[in-house]
């Protein structure tokens, strides 16, 4: 039986999972389940169904460490919030701009739904941050990936500077080397035209001294950039020894302090890390009040080989704590959970941005309508793959999880009870009231 109820779940299966627009649907449930339906109705389907998944609005027990991020559809932001631990998408809304006062007005109305945050990560994105102060909220940590990924176009620019600048000068001593052969024999070599370049030693010298300063430029900026890589890890490769805020500090501005040196693009680098100074280390204050208890059980001295064998974990071909630490696996496990679970990147917003590319290829946009069918979806998907393989979102999260189409009032309907269970009326029995006695 196809009825009412079961072409609405068809066609909202169709258009969450599959991904298809409201003709496509049309033609879909007329040739696969014979079913006419108008473009009006479909629609009225899907606006109800967002109308049900607004009002879910689940709000986990345990405050989230949220990551916060902004993408765009046909030119206005999309404003997201996802719990980094479960994936667990807490806010994913169109917006009319993307600064402080949409994001206040974004965080004010998390907490209305009783949406309480442990942390919040995001990029450089300058309103949400303001956003996240004027509602009460403590800076974003911010994530590494973003300011790698910057600083690594300016150290790839530097260096495609640098072999400019290698081909000029190459270009100039051999125009040099055809002008003495003028100079000796009375003509330019017949090989090849003329190299456009300076021959005279003033132009060469100039050249050269070019060329050698771009590349001290571009190897000074890709060994500091190795520098600061390191110093993001939360871990001291060498020693084990948790990485402090304080002592970092001094060696950010040590690093910032010889990239003005080299001058160029590299005084563009110290002022990005200068500016994002501070967000890039804050993450530690969390980690350390994680790896207290750990720190006192296994002790100062022990505790470091934990987290040495976690940075080379993969070397070592280690699968957990126990296998690096087998007299005090307990603590030792602690040790792991906190440092994997530290907050350094944006990947669960960045993984929602790559799922919401598809949708805004097909529908053109992102409608509030398609971002809140694709929010109930993804909070009640399970996970197929990975660490969370097994479980959906909000289950990670501490809440129920139903099947989404029952989350959203569309499950399938009861079955017909059988016909053995069927109670018919009978005929009424021949009496003789006192009427017609």
């Amino acid at each position: 039986m196809v009825d009412r109820a079961a072409g609405a779940r068809a066609l909202l299966v169709l258009h969450r999972v599959a991904g298809a627009a409201v003709r496509p649907i049309q033609e879909c449930l007329a040739e696969i389940l014979g079913v006419e339906r108008s473009l009006g109705s479909i629609e009225a389907v899907l606006q109800e169904a967002a109308r049900r998944a607004l009002a879910l609005a689940p709000a986990p027990p345990r405050p989230p460490q949220a990551l916060a991020d902004e993408v765009f559809a046909a030119g206005r932001p999309v404003l997201e919030v996802v719990d980094h631990a479960s994936g667990l998408i807490a806010l994913l809304a169109p917006a009319a701009g993307r600064d402080e006062t949409t994001w206040g007005c974004a965080w004010l109305h998390l907490s209305e739904r009783g949406v309480r945050l442990a942390s919040l990560g995001a990029d450089g994105a300058a309103g949400l941050a303001a956003g996240a102060r004027a509602a009460g909220l403590p800076a974003p940590r911010l994530d590494h990936w973003h300011t790698l990924r910057d600083l690594g176009r300016i150290a790839r620019a530097l260096e495609a500077a640098a072999y400019r600048r290698l081909a000029s000068a190459d270009r100039a001593e051999r125009a040099a080397a055809a002008e003495r052969y003028r100079a000796e024999h009375g003509r330019r070599p017949r090989r090849g035209r003329p190299l456009g370049a300076p021959s005279d030693p003033t132009g060469v010298a100039a050249a050269v001294a070019a060329a050698d300063d771009a590349v001290e430029r571009a190897d000074g900026v890709a060994a500091l950039m190795e520098l600061v890589r390191d110093l993001l890890r939360p871990v001291e490769a060498r020693t084990g020894q948790l990485r402090r805020a304080a002592p970092l500090a001094a060696e950010r501005g040590a690093a910032a302090a010889l990239l003005r040196e080299l001058g160029g693009r590299a005084v563009e680098a110290a002022t990005l890390l200068e500016q994002r100074a501070a967000g890039l280390v804050a993450y530690l204050e969390d980690l350390e009040r994680a790896l207290a208890g750990p720190r006192a059980a296994l002790g100062a001295a022990a505790f470091a080989f934990p987290a040495w064998a976690w940075q080379h974990r993969h070397a070592l071909g280690l699968r957990d704590a126990a296998d690096a630490w087998p007299q005090a696996p307990e603590p030792a496990g602690r040790v792991w959970a906190a440092l994997d679970d530290a907050v350094r990147g944006t990947g669960m917003a960045e993984n929602l941005n790559s799922r919401l590319s598809a949708q805004r290829a097909v529908r053109r946009g992102l409608p509030p309508a398609a971002l809140a069918l694709f929010a109930v979806y993804r909070n009640h998907h399970v996970f197929r793959r990975g660490k969370r393989a097994g479980h959906s979102p909000l289950e990670l999260a501490g809440l129920p999880s139903p099947h989404w189409l029952d989350a959203l009032g569309f499950g399938p309907a009861a079955p017909p009870p059988p016909a053995a269970a069927l109670e018919f009326r009978t005929a009424p029995p021949h009496t003789v009231n006192t009427l017609v006695a």
